[in-house]
């Protein structure tokens, strides 16, 4: 899962803004996550792990959504 977690990881645009809506979600502090759960090994908790990877594709979905709007909306 972790291999899954980190390519999703990798396709986030705003890292920083991402990691400030787990925070909230989990309620935890936004450095807590960026250093404890996204530094080098990727050590997200089991227990939060599916939730996750449920956030990470809605976030990658919203962007992707965002980016094709504003090209449509840049071409016309």
């Amino acid at each position: 899962m972790n291999t899954n977690i980190k390519k999703l990881f990798n396709q986030i645009k705003n890292k920083k803004e991402f990691v400030f809506l787990l925070a909230q979600e989990f309620e935890l502090k936004p450095n807590s996550i960026r250093t404890g759960w996204f530094s080098t090994y990727y050590s997200i908790p089991e227990k939060h792990q599916n939730r996750v990877v449920e956030i990470l594709q809605n976030t990658i979905t919203q962007q992707n959504n965002t980016e094709k709007k504003w090209s449509i909306e840049k071409s016309i």
